[in-house]
């Protein structure tokens, strides 16, 4: 077979992309010619929608310098699925994606000129070296400063005049209003995506153990966010930061319409202290609050409030008296609307100081003068349990007497405890199983009734009418706990 070298081919190899070329030219003139009679576009969008896009444009061309690009080196090995949780199905930290080397990518916002960028902290979490790029292509190592409880961190750069973003107030927030999402999805920098404010005050619980974090009110958006997106901000049509994206919902890892960010506030909040101190102090109740459903609502004769579900022993809130099924209204003169500001309020309130509490109790305003303490993580979580979803039924428990010695000797209980009505069994799948009563707890009121003993139990029980939710106050350990309960 017939052979032919490189050589002989190479002639015609040059000429023909020579002659395509003149030939695009020549069109290209051409059309120019031709268009020089009507430069109009083929299509005449609407006055609105213009200045739409204009409006856009305005934004990525404002916030753009403030972006930057984040990489977080390790010495360590890549994180487990525990540390980086892509699970299916599960809210993910879209945190951008590590190297052999243990390199994470992420991204942050310039909050302030002389050098200080915005970012989640999941994104620079046990790293050994952080280096900032900016737009303009500069980078800086960066010193980290950061809070894991709220998922924030603050990288310091030695830069002076840095472009900052105006910070918005989160609190002003409302659903439906545009959302603008910048930052470097899976490393591709500059990106800016587009959707609005889906939802507010969402709570979630992302990762577990050690790593795990919970975040009690997150915006949602459907702007696109992606792994990588992890510190960006989250932006109003005004160009001004409402929140720091960290978080997606999604089966696959990737976006699906449903992304979360951390409210501007909170992040101002944390900012400032990071800034002054290197550390976050928040101030600590230990009762754990809930928003008024619509029961309670009419059973307590109030809309606004939150309501005292647990006290926890030796804290502030147990040593200034509150109690369970208290109704707290107002806080140091601010009223409170529910459970998000009740938290939020109680957090910035600076440990030591004193402040005076309204709350409903029974059917008096009480005014309750409390002492803050500072958090203490192991407390939160002990008095946050996940609550559990109530279902209709049979009460589904049986008690017994604290002073019955046949009781003491199963539930092994100490001679000297007091007398009082016991948890001995809890029936599976019952209403009480399923609103999380648990055996050994001690039962003390029951629709505001006290109880004293199984008699007494066994008597308001028989008492409750059909169909009505039913408040049980239990003690377990060292917690006062309110527990709601559908009967039938």
């Amino acid at each position: 077979m017939e052979t032919t070298s490189w050589r002989q081919k190479t002639p015609l190899v040059v000429v023909v992309p020579v002659v395509f070329g003149l030939g695009v030219i020549t069109a290209m003139g051409l059309r120019v010619n031709a268009g020089a009679q009507n430069n109009k576009p083929p299509v005449q969008p609407g006055t609105q929608v213009v200045e739409m896009q204009n409006a856009f444009e305005q934004v990525a061309d404002t916030l753009r310098p403030s972006i930057v690009f984040i990489r977080a080196k390790q010495a360590a090995a890549a994180p487990t699925e525990e540390e980086n949780p892509f699970g299916f199905g599960a809210p993910s930290m879209p945190r951008g994606f590590r190297t052999p080397r243990a390199t994470a990518s992420g991204s942050g916002v310039i909050v302030r000129p002389d050098g200080y960028i915005l970012t989640n902290d999941h994104v620079v979490q046990g790293a050994d070296k952080v280096v900032v790029r900016l737009q303009d292509g500069r980078e800086f190592n960066g010193v980290v400063k950061r809070d894991f409880r709220s998922d924030l961190a603050l990288v310091k750069v030695e830069a002076a005049n840095l472009p900052a973003a105006q910070l918005a107030d989160s609190d002003k927030v409302k659903i439906g209003q545009w959302a603008v999402a910048f930052g470097s999805p899976f490393g591709l920098s500059d990106t800016m995506t587009l959707g609005i404010v889906s939802s507010l005050h969402r709570n979630q619980q992302i990762g577990m153990g050690s790593n795990g974090r919970y975040y009690p009110s997150l915006i949602q958006t459907d702007a696109s966010i992606n792994p990588g997106n992890s510190g960006g901000p989250l932006i109003d049509i005004y160009g001004r930061v409402v929140g720091i994206n960290v978080a997606i919902e999604s089966p696959t890892g990737g976006s699906v319409g449903i992304g979360f960010a951390i409210p501007i506030n909170t992040a101002k909040f944390v900012m400032e202290q990071l800034i002054a101190k290197g550390t976050v102090t928040r101030g600590y109740l230990g009762l754990a609050p809930k928003a008024l459903g619509f029961d309670d609502q009419k059973r307590y004769n109030l809309t606004k409030g939150v309501l005292v579900t647990q006290v926890q022993d030796n804290t502030p809130a147990a040593k200034a008296g509150f109690q369970v099924e208290d109704v707290i209204t107002r806080f140091n003169g601010k009223q409170i609307d529910g459970e998000i500001d009740f938290r939020d309020i109680v957090a910035r309130t600076a440990p030591g100081v004193s402040v005076p509490v309204t709350v409903r109790r029974g059917s008096e305003d009480v005014t309750v003068n409390v002492k803050l303490g500072a958090v203490d993580e192991k407390k939160v979580a002990a008095a946050n349990p996940v609550r559990k979803a109530e279902t209709k039924g049979k009460l589904g428990i049986v008690v017994g007497d604290t002073q019955d010695p046949e009781v003491r000797e199963k539930l092994k209980l100490e001679a000297s405890a007091k007398p009082a009505a016991i948890v001995m069994e809890v029936v599976p799948s019952s209403p009480a199983a399923e609103a999380g009563i648990l055996k050994g707890d001690i039962v003390e009121r029951i629709d505001g009734k006290r109880v004293g003993n199984a008699e007494a139990v066994t008597s308001v029980v028989k008492s409750l009418a059909v169909g009505k939710p039913v408040t049980m106050v239990i003690r377990r350990g060292d917690q006062q706990v309110l527990v709601n309960i559908d009967f039938d």
